[in-house]
């Protein structure tokens, strides 16, 4: 299945990291919460935070799930993979898996996404009416499940979609890529010799189905759009905030501004890495250019699930930080500089 034991390091590593520290977030942030269920709709900032990270954490500790089932197979196959390779990638095991990835992908783009606009409301207007309270925060979270769920469902229950997609990818990815010739195929059938085997495939290169297009819609100019709206959130955070300090007659770059620069540069390029190169992949793919088997492993198991392995340390490792040095929030912070402003003008 893999054709190399640094995949297969990689993925195990990938896999242990997101399995284990989600399980931690989700516990954390579960705990925390439980004690204060009363309050859940009541404390604004500390419930949405809560909401969108426990949400998140079981998104991504899904990618971990999915990433186990593949190693877990490829330890069971083995180097005779090829024997049963049609049976696997038509089978039950792994339109299931199919679904787990996909689920993982949407829902946790879109939590991100969600996290981004509601910072971006919060932080670039600080008095403006428009907020994501923590009831519809939770709806919102609900809402973002049933259409990942939907959206996961609908490659599956398309006719034929697990023969012209999955059926193509030994990870159960439906990935908008083409691999290269020698590796897609209906049929297989498989001749003994001296040394070993020698597998026949017939390739079939009908690419142009409503499942392949749909693969290519979610995975391509959906997530195109989503990673395009977190960077332009983030961006006017910083933007926001080197702008209103100043304004406040703190025309200085401190210490605070250039924290807040880092941060949003990893959470930006996280998410870049993540997404940019299965979007331009995807898109060269489009094009009619061939896109090897590795690279398309090295997507699978490093490049997507980078997001589900950092999340963790991105967006809860800082607020835990903040919770012990008993920092105030920065939308605080933000609001008190908005208020010297104010106060100034109508001094003024």
């Amino acid at each position: 299945m893999f054709p190399n034991n640094a995949l297969r390091a990689v993925l195990w590593v990938v896999c242990l990291s997101s399995v284990v520290a989600n399980f931690v977030v989700f516990v954390s942030r579960l705990k925390y919460k439980i004690p204060v269920m009363r309050k859940l709709f009541t404390s604004t900032v500390s419930a949405n935070q809560n909401t969108f990270l426990l949400n998140l954490a079981v998104a991504d500790f899904i990618m971990g799930l999915y990433l186990f089932a593949i190693g877990l197979a490829d330890v069971i196959f083995g180097n005779e993979y090829f024997l049963f390779a049609l049976g696997w990638r038509k089978g039950i095991a792994c339109k299931i898996f199919s679904f787990i990835v996909f689920l993982s992908n949407v829902v946790s783009l879109l939590i991100l996404t969600l996290v981004s606009i509601e910072r971006f409301f919060a932080i670039v207007f600080p008095f403006g009416n428009i907020r994501i309270g923590p009831k519809l925060t939770v709806k919102l979270c609900v809402m973002i499940w049933v259409v990942g769920g939907i959206m996961a469902l609908t490659p599956i229950i398309l006719s034929g979609y697990t023969q012209q997609v999955f059926g193509f990818s030994d990870i159960c990815l439906g990935l908008p890529f083409v691999p290269v010739p020698e590796m897609l195929g209906d049929e297989v059938s498989v001749e003994s010799v001296e040394y070993g085997y020698i597998a026949h495939i017939n390739v079939n290169n009908n690419f142009e189905s409503l499942q392949w297009v749909y693969s290519q819609i979610v995975y391509i100019y959906f997530s195109s759009a989503c990673v395009l709206v977190i960077t332009f959130c983030y961006v006017c955070i910083f933007v926001s905030t080197v702008v209103t300090k100043k304004k406040s007659g703190r025309g200085q770059v401190d210490k605070s501004e250039i924290k807040l620069a880092l941060r949003l540069s990893i959470i930006i390029g996280t998410d870049l890495i993540c997404w940019l190169p299965v979007i331009i992949t995807g898109i060269l793919s489009a094009l009619g250019t061939d896109i090897s088997v590795d690279m398309y492993v090295w997507l699978t198991v490093l490049v997507m699930p980078v997001n589900s392995a950092l999340n963790p340390f991105i967006y809860t490792v800082p607020s835990i930080k903040k919770k012990k040095n008993n920092e105030p929030s920065f939308i605080a912070k933000q609001r008190k500089l908005e208020k010297k402003k104010n106060g100034k003008e109508k001094k003024k």
